[in-house]
């Protein structure tokens, strides 16, 4: 998925969170690939090579490896270690929690659209829908970001005038 797909699920647990400061609800949900450029550069991971057309979908010719950054195991312990600095910063378990979750978050969407996500490490246990991997499913995938975009705009964008009008009642 794209970044701003991935912001998206930010927005959308913003108002069940309100404590956890928006910037790390959407920065905990670039946390892999932040992680994966990181360890690209490092020469520890290793980017695939292939190409994207709207009539054959994504082909791959050669897997990328990034069991560090997108494994899911390691999406689990990344999860665990941003909900521990969260709380670290903000003393409070609900949102730090919640601020972890949008790390695996990242991989969840990762999932719908990829079919080269490793479990563990090494590229033996590859799993993913492959939604990009089809014709149908890049116009599928497509349709499903700018959808979860819109919908993390929406429910944002609502919940902040709900808590502004409450502040008025207040007043």
């Amino acid at each position: 998925m794209e970044p701003l797909a991935h912001a998206s699920i930010g927005l959308m647990v913003k108002p069940v969170a309100p404590k956890a400061p928006l910037w790390a609800l959407i920065a905990a949900t670039q946390v892999p690939d932040l992680l994966s450029f990181g360890f690209i550069a490092l020469d520890i991971e290793k980017p695939g090579v292939s190409t994207m057309d709207f009539n054959q979908g994504l082909q791959t010719f050669s897997l990328p490896y990034y069991p560090f950054s997108h494994g899911c195991f390691m999406c689990i312990v990344w999860s665990l270690l941003v909900a521990g600095i969260a709380y670290l910063f903000l003393k409070d378990l609900k949102p730090s929690l919640v601020i972890g979750s949008m790390v695996f978050s990242h991989w969840v969407l990762d999932f719908l659209v990829y079919s080269t996500l490793p479990l563990l490490f090494g590229n033996r246990n590859l799993v993913g829908l492959g939604l990009m991997n089809t014709k149908p499913g890049v116009f599928i995938s497509i349709f499903l970001e700018l959808l979860l975009i819109s919908t993390g705009l929406i429910i944002y964008f609502r919940a902040r005038k709900r808590a502004a009008l409450q502040e008025g009642q207040k007043q």
